[in-house]
């Protein structure tokens, strides 16, 4: 996979404010205005370097997909490891992967191949089976969420047990 170039200059300080703030307030509570305000300029301004919103959106989404895909592709020895990996990055990053995750911004604007190279581990963990691939990542995924919601009653939420059991039962 060819990664696009960084951002740089005041894109990059755009983009890494814009990181932040989706990561504490999340996607739908950043604004072009908070945006800017953070930044100590005018609204108005950010349009010199971003046309939309969506574009930031593209720019911290492009940025995630490349930290989780060398995150998974270093982490692809065993179905475990994989697991873990996921679990860890979704937990640390919890608004950013919403963000992944969701159907906020338009897809089209990634880089070409991006999304599919970085849940590439999840097919190549399950011997390349592509139903078992997909099956693993749905688990994964919805483990991932429901623990970020806090949707497991009691002390369980959060358990690294949960996960064991669920790639055993998944049958991979």
């Amino acid at each position: 996979m060819i990664f696009p170039d960084p951002p740089t200059g005041r894109l990059a300080e755009i983009v890494d404010t814009a990181w932040r703030l989706v990561e504490t307030r999340g996607w739908a509570n950043v604004s072009m205005r908070t945006l800017a305000a953070e930044l100590n300029i005018k609204a108005p301004s950010l349009y010199k370097h971003v046309k939309t919103r969506e574009d930031i959106a593209t720019h911290i989404a492009t940025k995630a997909f490349i930290q989780l895909g060398q995150g998974l592709h270093e982490h692809c020895e065993s179905v475990e490891d994989l697991l873990a990996e996921y679990r860890s990055m979704a937990r640390e990053n919890s608004n950013i992967y919403r963000l992944l995750t969701s159907s906020e911004f338009p897809r089209n604007l990634l880089p070409e191949g991006l999304e599919t190279w970085a849940v590439t581990p999840f097919y190549l963990v399950t011997d390349h089976d592509p139903i078992k691939g997909q099956a693993l990542w749905a688990f994964a995924h919805g483990m991932a969420i429901l623990e970020i919601d806090a949707r497991f009653a009691g002390p369980n939420n959060g358990s690294p047990r949960g996960w064991r059991v669920g790639d055993r039962r998944a049958g991979v």
